[in-house]
């Protein structure tokens, strides 16, 4: 699933919250947040935690994944830089570590 907007993060929270039968005020407890909190973020509040955030995901199994969505791909402009994803650079880099003979 791709999720660009805090709306769909926070369907993505609610869905796998009620998958492992979970209530807002458990999964609330489970990463010591408020039940309140945990509301506003499955109606996609934008000013939410992003450490809260992960928290979450991570509690109910969900992983991130970065990229571009295969449907959102374009080509590069001549008009301004290149985009990269996030998963590009941190390959890059690891590659690059490896071969200077570091971790």
């Amino acid at each position: 699933m791709w999720a660009h907007s805090t709306v769909e993060v926070g369907k993505i929270v609610a869905a796998a919250r009620r998958h492992h039968k979970l209530t807002q005020t458990q999964l609330a407890r489970a990463i010591d947040a408020t039940q309140t909190w945990v509301s506003e973020v499955e109606r996609g509040k934008e000013t939410a935690q992003i450490g809260k955030i992960l928290r979450a995901l991570s509690f109910l199994g969900v992983r991130l994944r970065t990229g571009a969505a295969p449907w959102n791909v374009r080509k590069p402009s001549s008009r301004g830089p290149q985009r990269i994803s996030l998963s590009e650079i941190i390959a890059a880099h690891t590659t690059s570590k490896r071969r200077r003979g570091g971790r």
